[in-house]
């Protein structure tokens, strides 16, 4: 009887399944001819404490904060460098002083572009360091084009959104005028041809306080979107829109009720209705964007709220699907493994079973006291220390930004996937001929694991890199996949193919 070559496949990982179970070597198959998703970058966001760091502080440091971000030498080598526009300083209803930004409108159609000097020598160092791909964040649209003159809702507990009714044509006016001028700027270094701007940021939520934002209905997006648009295409600006930047991954796929019934309209199920709206799409550059809050703080949430967001994605595939922001909702900074295998875990979660295309995480460098950065400063003002704390969040995202570059295919890895312990994915770098293996390790106790190859390849020997509580992608010995080798307890590992 003829097998055909699929079914041969399972039956070969179940054999080995078995096996795996007798010896206690986890067996994996990897298959680099089954194609998933190609990847297009990992990043960060340069929002709140950038502004300060980049204004204040000595080259030295500067330079070491963008290495660890930007290089892959020295760092985890992001490949998208996201840049904060702010809407203008408000302290009203924003205490924080980094939790709101100046912009660099002076007057409409007037402009100040010395302002932002912060965030712009970042976006200079990013570009240094090898970034190419750029989006620009937009929390609220300038104080003078919202509602309330603030750059949240405040108060407004009934407006749709914040934006000013008809406003939409100048907001986007505004921001078709910040792209051209970094796209046409006479300093190469600052010379920045952005591929997305993010017009609105979890358009759901009330944003009522602490930080810029703004929430917009569906209606409202899609006013905003068909604006910008159509004002892109007038003053010709390649720039694409990104977004909806959902705040929650269930709105994706389904409408939020609580939204809906504070608000009276409807917000969320972007997915279908961005997608299926061709007046919207042609505004999109094929992206689509959510965010992962909360998902795996939430027993039960982790993998089925990915797999309905995966399944209700296999319908548009002419899309890519981002995660486009994430950190730990949870009070208390953590530079140990534990918030970096939860990261870990996220990440692996979001690229296998959504098939995001693009991993980014919220904070560059984070000033507080919350699980929201890769890297940490207690600097306040001029005077202080400039302190550098890394997390093991930073080396651990750094097993997937480092070698997983933009344009590699994640690829079929078969074998036991366990969110509590032991799982692993895989990407080819076609042109280069070379597969790259990530494992995480969420168990207290080590992994032995043991690769097969379907079909065989030549391309059986691995550097890998580890991070653990005592290691920063370390380099280890050169190894033999087809032969068992060991994971450490509670590590992030990388195989690079020779």
């Amino acid at each position: 009887m003829r097998i055909v070559p699929q079914i041969a496949l399972v039956f070969f990982v179940a054999a080995l399944t078995a096996l795996a179970a007798d010896s206690g070597v986890t067996q994996f198959v990897l298959d680099t001819s089954v194609r998933h998703q190609a990847m297009d970058n990992f990043g960060a966001n340069d929002a709140w404490t950038l502004q300060k760091i980049g204004a204040e502080w000595s080259e030295q440091n500067k330079k070491k904060i963008a290495d660890l971000l930007f290089s892959t030498n020295r760092g985890i080598g992001l490949t998208f460098a996201r840049f904060y526009l702010g809407a203008g300083i408000n302290r009203e209803t924003i205490r924080e002083p980094s939790h709101t930004a100046e912009t660099f409108e002076v007057a409409p159609g007037k402009y100040d572009w010395s302002r932002l000097p912060g965030e712009r020598w970042f976006l200079r160092a990013a570009k240094a360091r090898g970034v190419t791909q750029f989006g620009m964040t937009v929390y609220s649209p300038p104080l003078r084009l919202t509602r309330n003159g603030l750059s949240n809702l405040g108060n407004d507990t009934n407006s749709t959104t914040n934006l000013k009714p008809g406003a939409e044509d100048e907001f986007a006016g505004y921001l078709a005028d910040t792209l051209k001028h970094f796209r046409d700027n006479t300093n190469d270094a600052e010379r920045v041809d952005f591929n997305f701007v993010l017009p609105v940021n979890e358009p759901q939520w009330e944003w009522q306080r602490k930080q810029e934002g703004n929430r917009a209905a569906n209606d409202d997006l899609k006013k905003l979107f068909r604006a910008v648009k159509q004002r892109f295409d007038r003053d010709g600006v390649a720039t694409k829109i990104l977004g909806p930047d959902s705040g929650s991954i269930l709105d994706m796929t389904a409408l939020d009720q609580s939204a809906r019934q504070k608000w009276h309209a409807d917000y969320g199920d972007y997915l279908h209705w961005i997608c299926g709206d061709s007046e919207i799409t042609a505004g999109f550059g094929g992206v689509i964007s959510y965010h992962s809050y909360w998902s795996d703080e939430i027993p039960g949430q982790l993998v089925p709220h990915r797999e309905t967001l995966g399944r209700a994605f296999e319908k548009f595939p002419k899309w890519k699907i981002w995660q486009s922001e994430y950190c730990i909702m949870e009070r208390g900074r953590d530079l140990g493994m534990d918030a970096a295998l939860r990261m870990a875990r996220v990440i692996h979660c979001d690229l296998t079973l959504v098939n995001a295309s693009a991993w980014q995480w919220w904070l560059a460098v984070s000033g507080g006291y919350y699980k929201d950065g890769l890297i940490y400063t207690d600097y306040r003002r001029p005077g202080d220390a400039e302190s550098i704390y890394e997390s093991k969040m930073l080396w651990a995202l750094g097993n997937f930004s480092r070698f997983i570059r933009p344009g590699m295919v994640r690829v079929e890895l078969s074998g036991p996937q366990n969110v509590q312990g032991l799982m692993a994915s895989a990407y080819f770098d076609a042109q280069a001929g070379r597969a790259v293996l990530v494992f995480v390790n969420c168990a207290a106790t080590e992994q032995k694991v043991q690769l097969q190859f379907a079909p065989p390849s030549a391309h059986k020997f691995f550097t890998p890199f580890f991070t653990t509580a005592k290691q920063n992608l370390a380099a280890g010995k050169k190894i033999d996949a087809e032969k068992t080798f060991s994971l450490p307890p509670r590590s992030v590992v990388t195989l690079v193919g020779e």
